[in-house]
C-alpha cells in the first residue's frame, strides 16, 4: 500500500500569504488546509495521517511559538515549521527551543520551504517507524507484562 500523501496545514492570519503558501503546496502535489489561527485548527477532530504544519509566530490567541507543545500535550505530535516576518535573533532561539523542524523568515524561498517540508516528513516517518518498532519489539517489553515477575 503506498504511503499517504502529505498534508500541508498552513497557520496564518494574512489571507494573502495563506494564498500564496498554499498556491506553492498545490503545486508540489501536496494537500492542502488553510486556517487563520491555532485554535481553528485544533477544532478539527482529526489530523491527517502525515502532516506538516507551517505557522506564523504571530497569530491571534495561541501564537505558532506554543504550537509543538500545545500539539505534544494533546497527543497530537506532527513536524511544526515556523515562520515569521519578524527575524531576530530572539525570535530564533524562540523557534528553536520550542521545538520547530525549521524557522524562515517571510518571504519564504519557495524551493527551500519544500525542502523544509520533505526532510521535516522524513524525520517525523522515521521517528513513528522507530517508536513502532519499539513498541512492538518482544525484547523490549516489561516481563509483569507478561505474568512473569521476578
Amino acid at each position: 500500500m503506498p504511503a499517504s500523501r502529505t498534508a500541508v496545514y498552513i497557520l496564518d492570519d494574512d489571507p494573502a500569504i495563506r494564498q500564496a503558501l498554499a498556491r506553492l503546496m498545490r503545486s508540489a502535489g501536496l494537500v492542502v488546509r488553510v486556517f487563520e489561527s491555532v485554535a481553528e485548527m485544533l477544532e478539527k477532530p482529526q489530523f491527517d495521517d502525515r502532516v506538516c504544519i507551517i505557522a506564523d509566530i504571530r497569530l491571534p490567541g495561541i501564537s505558532g511559538l506554543e504550537l509543538p507543545t500545545l500539539l505534544a500535550q494533546q497527543g497530537r505530535t506532527r513536524p511544526v515549521i515556523l515562520i515569521t516576518a519578524y527575524d531576530n535573533d530572539q525570535n530564533r532561539k524562540a523557534a528553536h527551543s520550542a521545538g520547530a523542524a525549521a524557522f524562515f523568515r517571510k518571504p519564504v524561498d519557495g524551493d527551500a520551504l519544500l525542502d523544509a517540508i520533505t526532510w521535516a516528513m522524513e524525520t517525523d516517518d522515521d521517528q513513528r517507524t522507530q517508536t513502532a518498532q519499539a513498541h512492538s519489539d518482544p525484547s523490549h517489553s516489561d516481563p509483569s507484562d507478561k505474568g512473569e515477575l521476578p
